[in-house]
Protein backbone atom coordinates (compact mmCIF):
# COMPACT_ATOMS: atom_id res chain seq x y z
CA UNK A 1 0.00 0.00 0.00
CA UNK A 2 1.58 3.26 -0.81
CA UNK A 3 1.36 5.04 2.74
CA UNK A 4 3.67 2.80 4.73
CA UNK A 5 5.95 -0.95 4.31
CA UNK A 6 3.93 -3.50 4.05
CA UNK A 7 5.62 -6.26 5.64
CA UNK A 8 4.24 -9.21 4.12
CA UNK A 9 2.91 -12.83 5.90
CA UNK A 10 6.02 -15.03 6.37
CA UNK A 11 5.75 -18.62 7.90
CA UNK A 12 8.30 -17.34 10.68
CA UNK A 13 5.50 -14.85 12.01
CA UNK A 14 2.83 -17.40 12.41
CA UNK A 15 5.38 -19.51 14.27
CA UNK A 16 6.08 -16.32 16.69
CA UNK A 17 2.52 -15.67 17.10
CA UNK A 18 1.76 -19.68 17.75
CA UNK A 19 4.43 -19.32 20.31
CA UNK A 20 3.32 -16.52 21.88
CA UNK A 21 -0.24 -17.65 22.55
CA UNK A 22 0.27 -21.29 23.10
CA UNK A 23 0.72 -20.96 26.72
CA UNK A 24 -2.01 -21.80 29.05
CA UNK A 25 -3.71 -18.01 30.59
CA UNK A 26 -3.86 -17.16 33.84
CA UNK A 27 -8.30 -17.04 34.46
CA UNK A 28 -7.92 -14.26 36.89
CA UNK A 29 -5.22 -11.99 34.80
CA UNK A 30 -7.02 -8.31 35.35
CA UNK A 31 -9.49 -7.76 31.44
CA UNK A 32 -7.79 -5.88 28.70
CA UNK A 33 -9.27 -2.89 26.98
CA UNK A 34 -8.50 -1.81 23.47
CA UNK A 35 -6.44 1.40 25.20
CA UNK A 36 -3.78 -1.22 25.96
CA UNK A 37 -3.69 -2.73 22.49
CA UNK A 38 -3.29 0.50 20.84
CA UNK A 39 -0.43 1.54 23.41
CA UNK A 40 1.22 -1.46 22.90
CA UNK A 41 1.17 -0.92 19.11
CA UNK A 42 2.48 2.52 19.22
CA UNK A 43 4.92 1.54 21.35
CA UNK A 44 6.02 -1.49 20.34
CA UNK A 45 6.40 -0.31 16.48
CA UNK A 46 8.12 2.58 17.01
CA UNK A 47 5.63 5.06 16.35
CA UNK A 48 5.89 6.96 20.08
CA UNK A 49 8.11 9.47 18.44
CA UNK A 50 4.49 11.59 17.51
CA UNK A 51 3.60 11.43 21.06
CA UNK A 52 3.32 14.32 23.54
CA UNK A 53 4.70 14.38 26.91
CA UNK A 54 2.08 13.46 28.25
CA UNK A 55 -0.09 11.55 25.87
CA UNK A 56 -4.22 11.12 25.84
CA UNK A 57 -6.33 8.53 23.92
CA UNK A 58 -6.41 11.10 21.02
CA UNK A 59 -2.64 10.96 20.80
CA UNK A 60 -2.52 7.52 20.29
CA UNK A 61 -5.81 7.31 17.83
CA UNK A 62 -4.40 9.97 15.71
CA UNK A 63 -1.34 7.61 14.99
CA UNK A 64 -3.38 4.75 14.25
CA UNK A 65 -5.99 6.26 12.38
CA UNK A 66 -3.53 7.59 10.07
CA UNK A 67 -4.77 11.35 10.40
CA UNK A 68 -2.23 14.08 8.74
CA UNK A 69 -4.39 17.10 8.46
CA UNK A 70 -3.92 19.14 11.87
CA UNK A 71 -4.37 22.97 13.09
CA UNK A 72 -2.33 24.91 15.55
CA UNK A 73 -3.92 27.81 17.09
CA UNK A 74 -1.38 30.67 17.13
CA UNK A 75 -2.66 31.77 20.61
CA UNK A 76 -2.25 28.10 21.64
CA UNK A 77 1.57 27.21 20.43
CA UNK A 78 3.42 30.63 20.85
CA UNK A 79 6.08 30.90 23.47
CA UNK A 80 4.04 32.49 26.29
CA UNK A 81 5.91 34.87 28.08
CA UNK A 82 9.08 34.70 25.94
CA UNK A 83 7.41 36.08 22.16
CA UNK A 84 6.68 39.88 22.47
CA UNK A 85 2.71 39.85 20.88
CA UNK A 86 -0.34 40.26 22.21
CA UNK A 87 -3.42 38.25 22.03
CA UNK A 88 -6.26 39.86 20.43
CA UNK A 89 -9.84 38.64 20.01
CA UNK A 90 -11.75 41.11 18.07
CA UNK A 91 -13.16 40.74 14.49
CA UNK A 92 -12.32 44.33 12.76
CA UNK A 93 -10.05 42.24 10.94
CA UNK A 94 -12.15 39.20 9.68
CA UNK A 95 -13.16 35.96 10.92
CA UNK A 96 -10.56 33.95 13.08
CA UNK A 97 -11.14 30.56 14.92
CA UNK A 98 -10.58 29.47 18.08
CA UNK A 99 -10.45 32.30 21.07
CA UNK A 100 -8.24 34.42 19.32
CA UNK A 101 -5.34 35.84 17.12
CA UNK A 102 -1.40 37.11 18.04
CA UNK A 103 -0.98 40.81 17.13
CA UNK A 104 2.27 42.46 16.65
CA UNK A 105 3.81 45.63 17.09
CA UNK A 106 5.06 49.01 15.34
CA UNK A 107 8.28 46.98 14.41
CA UNK A 108 8.66 43.42 13.27
CA UNK A 109 8.34 40.86 16.44
CA UNK A 110 9.31 36.97 16.23
CA UNK A 111 6.81 34.37 17.12
CA UNK A 112 7.45 30.62 17.92
CA UNK A 113 4.89 28.37 17.65
CA UNK A 114 5.97 25.06 19.17
CA UNK A 115 3.30 21.45 19.03
CA UNK A 116 3.93 18.11 18.17
CA UNK A 117 3.11 16.22 15.26
CA UNK A 118 1.74 12.95 14.96
CA UNK A 119 2.88 11.75 11.84
CA UNK A 120 5.97 12.23 9.76
CA UNK A 121 4.84 13.37 5.64
CA UNK A 122 5.65 15.90 3.47
CA UNK A 123 2.66 18.77 4.55
CA UNK A 124 1.31 21.48 2.74
CA UNK A 125 1.70 23.97 5.10
CA UNK A 126 -0.99 27.09 5.48
CA UNK A 127 -1.40 30.39 7.57
CA UNK A 128 -4.23 32.57 8.27
CA UNK A 129 -2.80 35.97 8.33
CA UNK A 130 -2.91 39.91 8.28
CA UNK A 131 -0.31 42.32 6.75
CA UNK A 132 2.66 41.84 4.56
CA UNK A 133 6.19 40.75 5.10
CA UNK A 134 5.80 37.04 7.33
CA UNK A 135 8.50 35.19 7.21
CA UNK A 136 8.50 31.63 8.49
CA UNK A 137 11.27 29.62 9.06
CA UNK A 138 10.95 25.56 9.02
CA UNK A 139 14.20 23.92 9.51
CA UNK A 140 16.87 25.26 7.60
CA UNK A 141 13.85 26.85 5.00
CA UNK A 142 12.90 29.80 5.39
CA UNK A 143 9.57 31.40 3.18
CA UNK A 144 8.26 35.12 3.23
CA UNK A 145 4.62 35.62 2.33
CA UNK A 146 1.92 38.43 2.81
CA UNK A 147 -1.64 39.09 2.80
CA UNK A 148 -3.63 42.27 2.88
CA UNK A 149 -5.41 44.13 5.92
CA UNK A 150 -8.15 41.47 6.37
CA UNK A 151 -7.17 37.98 7.02
CA UNK A 152 -6.17 35.92 4.62
CA UNK A 153 -5.37 32.16 3.96
CA UNK A 154 -1.99 31.77 2.75
CA UNK A 155 -0.17 29.17 1.26
CA UNK A 156 3.29 28.96 2.60
CA UNK A 157 4.81 25.79 1.18
CA UNK A 158 4.94 22.53 0.94
CA UNK A 159 7.73 21.21 3.79
CA UNK A 160 8.73 18.01 5.46
CA UNK A 161 8.28 17.30 9.08
CA UNK A 162 9.29 14.37 11.26
CA UNK A 163 7.03 13.22 13.84
CA UNK A 164 7.59 14.51 17.32
CA UNK A 165 7.97 18.25 18.26
CA UNK A 166 8.18 20.86 16.18
CA UNK A 167 9.03 24.29 16.01
CA UNK A 168 8.09 26.94 13.17
CA UNK A 169 9.34 30.56 13.96
CA UNK A 170 7.26 33.52 12.31
CA UNK A 171 8.48 37.04 12.04
CA UNK A 172 5.79 39.52 12.44
CA UNK A 173 5.73 42.40 10.28
CA UNK A 174 4.98 45.61 12.38
CA UNK A 175 1.33 45.61 12.95
CA UNK A 176 0.99 42.02 10.92
CA UNK A 177 -1.34 39.36 12.73
CA UNK A 178 -1.34 35.73 12.70
CA UNK A 179 -4.34 33.51 13.62
CA UNK A 180 -3.21 29.53 12.65
CA UNK A 181 -0.91 27.53 11.03
CA UNK A 182 -2.36 24.42 9.10
CA UNK A 183 -0.84 21.17 8.26
CA UNK A 184 -2.18 18.75 5.67
CA UNK A 185 -0.84 15.36 3.79
CA UNK A 186 -2.50 12.97 2.35
CA UNK A 187 -3.82 10.63 5.51
CA UNK A 188 -2.38 7.12 6.08
CA UNK A 189 -4.34 3.61 6.04
CA UNK A 190 -6.19 3.66 9.65
CA UNK A 191 -5.55 0.62 11.76
CA UNK A 192 -8.43 0.40 14.01
CA UNK A 193 -10.92 -2.19 15.30
CA UNK A 194 -13.84 -3.27 13.23
CA UNK A 195 -16.18 -0.76 14.60
CA UNK A 196 -13.18 2.11 15.51
CA UNK A 197 -11.47 2.58 18.96
CA UNK A 198 -13.01 2.57 22.20
CA UNK A 199 -10.17 2.86 24.22
CA UNK A 200 -12.09 1.59 27.53
CA UNK A 201 -13.97 -1.54 25.67
CA UNK A 202 -12.45 -4.82 26.88
CA UNK A 203 -10.43 -5.96 24.10
CA UNK A 204 -11.34 -8.85 21.95
CA UNK A 205 -10.03 -11.20 19.65
CA UNK A 206 -11.56 -9.59 16.78
CA UNK A 207 -10.19 -6.16 17.64
CA UNK A 208 -6.73 -7.58 17.31
CA UNK A 209 -7.69 -9.69 14.41
CA UNK A 210 -8.74 -6.27 12.47
CA UNK A 211 -5.47 -4.61 13.01
CA UNK A 212 -2.99 -7.23 12.66
CA UNK A 213 -4.46 -7.87 9.10
CA UNK A 214 -4.40 -4.38 8.36
CA UNK A 215 -0.88 -3.77 9.60
CA UNK A 216 0.55 -6.41 7.34
CA UNK A 217 -1.16 -6.54 4.29
CA UNK A 218 -3.00 -10.13 4.82
CA UNK A 219 -6.35 -9.70 3.53
CA UNK A 220 -6.40 -10.90 0.25
CA UNK A 221 -4.78 -14.13 1.72
CA UNK A 222 -8.44 -14.81 2.62
CA UNK A 223 -10.96 -16.46 0.09
CA UNK A 224 -14.10 -14.19 -1.81
CA UNK A 225 -17.13 -14.78 0.10
CA UNK A 226 -20.44 -14.39 -1.72
CA UNK A 227 -20.48 -12.72 -5.24
CA UNK A 228 -19.52 -9.21 -6.04
CA UNK A 229 -21.30 -5.81 -5.23
CA UNK A 230 -21.58 -4.32 -9.09
CA UNK A 231 -22.18 -0.30 -8.93
CA UNK A 232 -22.42 1.29 -12.33
CA UNK A 233 -21.73 4.76 -12.47
CA UNK A 234 -24.11 6.15 -15.11
CA UNK A 235 -26.88 4.86 -12.53
CA UNK A 236 -25.54 7.49 -9.63
CA UNK A 237 -27.19 10.46 -8.84
CA UNK A 238 -24.99 13.54 -10.17
CA UNK A 239 -25.54 16.23 -12.38
CA UNK A 240 -21.67 16.99 -13.28
CA UNK A 241 -20.35 14.52 -16.06
CA UNK A 242 -22.46 13.23 -18.59
CA UNK A 243 -23.90 9.61 -19.78
CA UNK A 244 -22.42 8.59 -22.74
CA UNK A 245 -22.10 5.26 -24.95
CA UNK A 246 -18.39 6.09 -26.51
CA UNK A 247 -17.77 2.51 -28.20
CA UNK A 248 -14.19 3.36 -29.38
CA UNK A 249 -13.22 4.27 -25.20
CA UNK A 250 -13.14 0.86 -23.87
CA UNK A 251 -16.12 -1.99 -22.95
CA UNK A 252 -18.79 -0.37 -20.82
CA UNK A 253 -21.20 -2.45 -19.35
CA UNK A 254 -24.50 -1.95 -20.28
CA UNK A 255 -23.06 -0.01 -23.13
CA UNK A 256 -23.11 3.21 -20.77
CA UNK A 257 -20.88 5.15 -18.79
CA UNK A 258 -20.02 8.87 -17.12
CA UNK A 259 -17.75 11.00 -18.75
CA UNK A 260 -16.05 14.49 -17.91
CA UNK A 261 -16.41 17.51 -20.02
CA UNK A 262 -13.96 20.59 -20.12
CA UNK A 263 -13.44 20.67 -16.25
CA UNK A 264 -12.86 17.76 -13.56
CA UNK A 265 -15.71 16.45 -11.81
CA UNK A 266 -16.31 14.33 -8.43
CA UNK A 267 -18.16 11.15 -8.96
CA UNK A 268 -19.64 9.39 -5.49
CA UNK A 269 -20.76 5.87 -4.76
CA UNK A 270 -22.45 5.46 -1.72
CA UNK A 271 -21.97 2.21 0.22
CA UNK A 272 -24.58 -0.22 1.83
CA UNK A 273 -22.46 -3.23 2.26
CA UNK A 274 -23.52 -5.82 4.39
CA UNK A 275 -20.69 -5.82 7.10
CA UNK A 276 -17.12 -3.92 7.67
CA UNK A 277 -14.70 -5.81 6.77
CA UNK A 278 -11.90 -6.38 4.24
CA UNK A 279 -13.09 -6.15 0.10
CA UNK A 280 -11.18 -6.24 -2.88
CA UNK A 281 -11.57 -2.67 -5.23
CA UNK A 282 -11.68 -2.28 -8.85
CA UNK A 283 -13.16 0.66 -10.55
CA UNK A 284 -13.42 0.66 -14.47
CA UNK A 285 -12.08 4.17 -15.59
CA UNK A 286 -10.01 6.27 -17.85
CA UNK A 287 -8.16 9.36 -17.37
CA UNK A 288 -4.69 10.60 -15.78
CA UNK A 289 -4.74 11.19 -12.81
CA UNK A 290 -7.91 9.30 -11.04
CA UNK A 291 -7.84 10.51 -7.58
CA UNK A 292 -10.04 7.96 -5.44
CA UNK A 293 -11.03 9.21 -1.76
CA UNK A 294 -12.26 6.06 0.41
CA UNK A 295 -14.22 7.00 3.07
CA UNK A 296 -13.93 10.26 3.00
CA UNK A 297 -10.27 9.23 4.50
CA UNK A 298 -7.80 7.57 2.73
CA UNK A 299 -6.65 9.54 -0.81
CA UNK A 300 -5.24 6.84 -3.81
CA UNK A 301 -3.80 7.82 -6.96
CA UNK A 302 -3.52 5.84 -10.51
CA UNK A 303 -2.39 6.94 -13.88
CA UNK A 304 -5.08 5.21 -16.21
CA UNK A 305 -4.84 5.21 -19.55
CA UNK A 306 -6.64 6.97 -22.47
CA UNK A 307 -9.71 4.12 -22.42
CA UNK A 308 -12.16 2.38 -20.18
CA UNK A 309 -10.20 -0.39 -17.90
CA UNK A 310 -10.35 -2.34 -15.32
CA UNK A 311 -7.86 -0.45 -11.73
CA UNK A 312 -7.42 -2.91 -8.98
CA UNK A 313 -7.21 -0.83 -5.66
CA UNK A 314 -5.87 -4.26 -3.39
CA UNK A 315 -7.71 -5.78 -0.62
CA UNK A 316 -9.22 -2.57 1.65
CA UNK A 317 -11.08 -2.21 4.76
CA UNK A 318 -14.42 -0.53 4.43
CA UNK A 319 -17.14 0.84 6.83
CA UNK A 320 -20.45 -0.73 6.08
CA UNK A 321 -21.79 3.09 5.59
CA UNK A 322 -19.23 4.53 3.99
CA UNK A 323 -18.60 5.80 0.14
CA UNK A 324 -15.80 5.82 -2.48
CA UNK A 325 -15.17 9.44 -4.28
CA UNK A 326 -13.56 9.34 -7.75
CA UNK A 327 -12.35 12.28 -9.32
CA UNK A 328 -12.31 12.53 -12.68
CA UNK A 329 -9.50 14.99 -14.85
CA UNK A 330 -10.87 16.42 -17.80
CA UNK A 331 -12.59 14.11 -20.32
CA UNK A 332 -12.20 11.07 -17.97
CA UNK A 333 -14.46 9.04 -17.49
CA UNK A 334 -15.86 5.68 -14.89
CA UNK A 335 -18.02 2.88 -15.95
CA UNK A 336 -18.57 1.02 -12.91
CA UNK A 337 -17.09 0.10 -9.36
CA UNK A 338 -16.65 -3.67 -7.50
CA UNK A 339 -16.57 -4.94 -4.32
CA UNK A 340 -15.23 -8.17 -3.51
CA UNK A 341 -15.94 -9.41 -0.08
CA UNK A 342 -12.70 -11.18 1.60
CA UNK A 343 -14.13 -13.82 3.96
CA UNK A 344 -11.92 -12.60 7.17
CA UNK A 345 -13.52 -13.88 10.20
CA UNK A 346 -12.39 -14.75 13.25
CA UNK A 347 -12.10 -18.86 12.44
CA UNK A 348 -9.76 -17.98 9.45
CA UNK A 349 -7.40 -14.94 11.06
CA UNK A 350 -7.44 -18.04 14.03
CA UNK A 351 -6.15 -20.58 11.59
CA UNK A 352 -3.61 -17.99 9.51
CA UNK A 353 -2.07 -16.72 12.42
CA UNK A 354 -2.14 -19.90 14.73
CA UNK A 355 -3.93 -17.95 17.65
CA UNK A 356 -4.86 -19.34 20.40
CA UNK A 357 -8.40 -18.05 21.57
CA UNK A 358 -9.68 -20.35 23.95
CA UNK A 359 -9.41 -17.46 26.33
CA UNK A 360 -9.48 -13.57 26.15
CA UNK A 361 -6.35 -11.41 25.76
CA UNK A 362 -4.47 -11.39 28.97
CA UNK A 363 -1.49 -9.26 30.08
CA UNK A 364 0.87 -11.81 29.50
CA UNK A 365 -0.06 -12.54 26.15
CA UNK A 366 -0.05 -9.06 25.21
CA UNK A 367 3.62 -8.69 26.38
CA UNK A 368 4.83 -11.75 24.46
CA UNK A 369 2.92 -10.31 21.18
CA UNK A 370 4.84 -7.31 22.02
CA UNK A 371 8.15 -8.77 21.66
CA UNK A 372 7.70 -10.47 18.68
CA UNK A 373 5.95 -7.28 16.82
CA UNK A 374 9.28 -5.27 18.11
CA UNK A 375 11.24 -7.78 15.23
CA UNK A 376 9.50 -5.93 12.30
CA UNK A 377 10.48 -2.48 11.00
CA UNK A 378 6.90 -0.95 9.82
CA UNK A 379 7.08 2.71 9.12
CA UNK A 380 3.90 5.02 9.85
Amino acid sequence: MPYHTIIRYCSGFILTLALAFAPALPAQAAPLTQRDWMIALVDTLGWSYGLPDEPQDPDYINILNGNRTFRFEAEDSYARGEDPVTQMAFQNFGSFSGSGWLHGAQEPRPVHLRFTLPLAGNYRLEARLRGADHRFSIGSKSVEVGAGDQFTDVLIGHFEFSAGAQEVQVILPANGSLDFIALAAPNLTSLAPTDGWHPDDQLSWSDMHATLVTLFGLGDIFPPLGPPLVMEAEALQQDAAEVVSIPYLGSPSGGKWLRAGPLPVKVNFPLQLPASGFYDLTIRAMGDPLQVTLGGHLALTRKAGPALEDHQFGTLFFEARSSVTLELPPGGGVDQLTLTRRQVDAAGVTRLLGLNTASPPTPSALDTLTRQLAAFRIER
